[in-house]
């Protein structure tokens, strides 16, 4: 009983105290609230009012159907496209390099740019916010500031810098090992295959050293069966990858289908001269070894060995030779 007095109590002498979170309290909660009806009342709705349009097979069934299944993207869809829509390029070049840049990483789906536009915004937004909140207890100055606004730019440039290794380690994937399969489609070619089951055939040989080169062989076949024309097709797997050494390729595939040249002949001349480049690279990596290794000798090597040879010159010196020449 006495507890409940004091209590009593307590909440009569802090009453602005209390009220205040009350209010904050409600305030939460109905911002919560109105987020999640924002979010997910307004599909429900059209879900129900989906079944009641004319020719819907839905109308009179209770079965799912996936042909008239509306596509509903997740929380994180729901909740990031409006804050891409805020912070998507204006220019349409902007966008197509930002997708292009994506597709060269190996994301070629549709959300994996919205994606990419929320990381980059939540990574600006995000670290000077957790910095404020750990530094809300000192006292702000200038350099706080300048931590922020560091924070900021790292956060929004970090996932450029990401996806830029990620194309680069991808590229260097499908470089190694089109050699490779240059030398796989000189033999399909020779025995006969025509270009398509050369393409099919050493995507799937291809797999087990390279995913990337075996998923784009696979989609350039795929669109010259959906009816593109071999040009089109190669041209966009040149400029999908990005890779030097493959649009020289796709360049030869397109003279020599051009011009009806013999493909099995361009494609032999193109594997010598890709052997004898990738020779001429190795030698040309082997003879900077010499000139790479200067700075570890001298950084790290050359300081231990007079460490090791002059160290015990040095300690006798310190030991006889200045005592003398102190005492004189």
């Amino acid at each position: 009983m006495n507890a409940l007095i004091q209590m009593f109590y307590q909440l009569t002498e802090n009453q602005e105290y209390f009220g205040l979170l009350i209010f904050i309290f409600l305030a939460v909660s109905m911002s919560m609230l109105g987020a999640y009806l924002l979010i997910f009342q307004g599909d429900l709705l059209k879900r129900r009012l989906i079944r009641f349009l004319p020719g819907n097979p839905r109308r009179h069934s209770s079965g799912k159907s996936p042909m008239v299944e509306p596509d509903q993207p997740g929380i994180m869809g729901k909740l990031g496209i409006p804050m891409c829509r805020a912070i998507l390029p204006e220019k349409e070049e902007d966008r197509r390099a930002d997708r292009l840049r994506l597709i060269r990483a190996g994301f070629r789906s549709k959300a994996a740019y919205h994606n990419y536009l929320l990381i980059r915004f939540l990574g600006a937004l995000l670290p000077p916010l957790m910095f404020l909140g750990f530094s809300v207890f000192n006292r702000f100055s200038t350099v706080d500031l300048a931590w922020m606004a560091g924070l900021a730019l790292g956060g929004f440039f970090l996932p450029a810098g990401i996806l830029k290794i990620i194309t680069l380690q991808r590229q260097l994937d499908m470089t190694r090992a089109l050699p490779d399969a240059l030398d796989l489609m000189v033999v399909c070619s020779e025995s006969g295959l025509g270009l398509d089951m050369t393409f099919k055939r050493v995507g799937e040989e291809i797999r087990s050293l390279s995913k990337a080169l075996s998923d784009e062989f696979g989609l350039t076949l795929r669109e010259i069966r959906a009816g593109k024309s071999r040009t089109d097709s190669f041209r966009n797997l040149s400029h999908r990858t990005g890779v030097q050494e493959l649009n020289n390729l796709m360049t030869i595939l397109i003279q020599a289908s051009r011009f009806g040249t013999s493909m099995a002949k361009a494609l032999k001349v193109h594997a010598d001269a890709m052997r004898v480049k990738r020779r001429q690279i190795a030698e040309e990596k082997a003879a900077k070894v010499s000139v790479k290794l200067v700075f570890p000798l001298v950084l790290f090597i050359f300081p231990a060995l007079m460490i090791v040879i002059g160290g015990p010159a040095f300690i006798q010196i310190f030991r006889l030779l200045l005592p003398n020449l102190a005492g004189s």
